[in-house]
């Protein structure tokens, strides 16, 4: 009787066990995922800062770009494009004005175009 009583025992508690530990793995997600999930925001709020100066906002409108669209588009870059966009947002000195700006802008729009995102250079 005692054998009968293990035997079920172990028959109910290897799977309930089993069924406990993988399904606390499934709802994990690894460092270099978080790693790279906030490395995006990062960069994003890089872009967003530097667009988000009087010169950089009134550029964008004269191309007819609305800040919606920003996040629009800026959503669609890949992490390794985002990244060197928040790169050269950082590199133009606060001061420069609006030619530094108009670069980064004219850079942005350019990346944008051959992604397909936008259609602004029609030729490209």
């Amino acid at each position: 009787m005692l054998a009968v009583l293990f035997v079920t025992m172990q028959t109910l508690l290897v799977p309930a066990a089993h069924a406990a530990v993988t399904g606390a793995g499934q709802g994990m997600i690894g460092t270099a995922e978080v790693l790279q999930q906030e490395s995006r925001a990062e960069n994003e709020a890089r872009i967003h800062a530097a667009l988000a100066r009087d010169d950089a906002s009134s550029t964008l409108e004269r191309f007819g770009v609305a800040p919606e669209q920003v996040d629009e588009r800026l959503d669609r870059l890949s992490d390794s494009e985002l990244a060197s966009l928040a790169d050269q947002a950082e590199d133009l000195p606060a001061g420069e004005g609006a030619l530094g700006v108009l670069v980064f802008i004219l850079v942005l729009l350019i990346i944008l175009d051959l992604l397909g995102v936008t259609n602004v250079f029609p030729a490209i």
